[in-house]
């Protein structure tokens, strides 16, 4: 018996009952799921109180579920992009009391997104599908298998969670890596549609990323470099390598998803 498959099941059934059950959930609300070590009910009280610090009348509503190992917290009335915007400082409260184990999964759900047993089943099936303490975030059932991929390398962890948080509500799946070996074996594995990149990257820098992309069976995927070097010969030479485009930093981040638009049309 796949017994992963069946935890699966098993949260999403109970993920079911309780948006079922929980006042005052209506239809429309955000959910944060989390593949967690145990939590006990006074850690659970102290998570939701701080994360209903972030707005004033903010309801949250935590719960952990020892079969599963998972946490799940219910955010009725809330948007996706807050409920991601919400599910940083959710992570960033776990990692600090050593109880991630795992990755994270934001929902939105509303009358367009129900929350139906089929959407959770798909939505709680983001978790195994992220390596440790990556947020993915779920659009809907079509989202799965119609996201674009990109991979983003950069040493800045702030900057990683930011644009995951953008893109990944602009209908990317974002997967992140804070240095070229990491950024290398994720674009072989999940073979992406596009590379964001760094140049000042630790172990291998961004010129080397770039030419192994170009000579691995990714090098049809688009690659973009933003980074915080602006000498005229570092463009020169990324455009050299076979990059498609080259954004300086500081940068407009509505600038750069209407340039993945164009990349990606």
């Amino acid at each position: 018996m796949n017994t992963a498959l069946l935890a699966k099941s098993v949260l999403s059934q109970r993920l079911y009952i309780m948006l079922q059950s929980a006042a005052p959930w209506t239809e429309y609300g955000g959910v944060i799921v989390a593949a967690t070590h145990d939590i006990s009910r006074m850690v659970l009280q102290d998570l939701e109180t701080r994360l209903s610090m972030e707005s004033d009348n903010l309801i949250v509503k935590a719960a952990y579920e020892t079969a599963e190992s998972s946490l799940i917290i219910l955010l009725p009335g809330q948007s996706l992009a807050f409920t991601h915007f919400i599910a940083l400082s959710a992570k960033a409260f776990l990692q600090d009391a050593g109880l991630l184990d795992g990755g994270m999964a934001v929902a939105g759900f509303s009358e367009t997104v129900p929350a139906s047993e089929e959407a959770l089943t798909d939505f709680v099936a983001l978790l195994n599908e992220r390596q440790q303490e990556e947020i993915a975030v779920y659009h809907g059932q079509s989202s799965l298998s119609e996201a674009p991929t990109v991979v983003m390398i950069d040493p800045n962890a702030d900057l990683l969670d930011f644009l995951g948080v953008r893109l990944g509500l602009q209908g990317y799946a974002v997967r992140p890596a804070q240095d070229g070996i990491e950024g290398l074996r994720l674009v072989e594995s999940v073979r992406p549609d596009l590379v964001i990149t760094e140049l000042a990257l630790p172990a291998l820098d961004g010129y080397q990323v770039i030419r192994r992309i170009r000579q691995s069976q990714s090098r049809s995927c688009q690659v973009v470099v933003l980074t915080d070097l602006t000498v005229e010969q570092d463009i020169c030479k990324c455009f050299d390598l076979g990059a498609a485009d080259v954004i300086k930093k500081p940068f407009s981040p509505m600038e750069l998803e209407a340039r993945l638009r164009r990349l990606l049309a």
